[in-house]
């Protein structure tokens, strides 16, 4: 499991999206479907980072929280974004039910908040682990974990 850790202002987050594409074009270019695993206190700014990050790829689309439609799907000339917020979700049955694990990894991008309620459910390859910790009100901590010999 290879990881960066970097300590910057929101207004900062360059370098953290930039490691985040060349892991993001990695998988995509070996036919990979990538899942990025959000995880962070309420209000650490998951939604913002996506939308952020995201956007900067030509979509058309108002990305906002999906906590209340549960996932969102976006579209860009590069790939799809499938965002997901678990937070209301209460058991695996229930993700069972909205047949959530026929997405997961298999359109382009997926982006999931609160993951750890589908941890038994998730593929348990090609996952990206995105950690937001935040040190102050300014800054937070960005975290990206994965595996580069998932991608080869």
């Amino acid at each position: 499991m290879k990881a960066n850790f970097l300590s910057l202002r929101e207004t900062e987050l360059y370098p953290v999206f930039s490691t985040l594409d060349t892991i993001i074009d990695s998988f995509l270019s070996h036919e990979k479907k990538p899942i990025l695993l959000f995880t962070g206190e309420m209000g650490a700014g998951k939604t913002t980072f996506i939308r952020e990050w995201f956007s900067r790829f030509g979509t058309k689309s108002s990305i906002n929280s999906p906590t209340f439609s549960l996932y969102n799907i976006y579209d860009s000339p590069k790939f799809r974004l499938v965002h997901f917020d678990l937070y209301r979700i209460h058991s695996v049955e229930e993700m069972e039910n909205l047949g959530f694990e026929e997405i997961w990894g298999k359109d382009d991008v997926s982006a999931i908040e609160w993951w750890q309620k589908a941890e038994s459910i998730l593929p348990k390859e090609n996952r990206v682990y995105i950690t937001i910790h935040t040190e102050t009100l300014e800054n937070r901590t960005y975290t990206i974990e994965w595996s580069p010999e998932e991608v080869s």
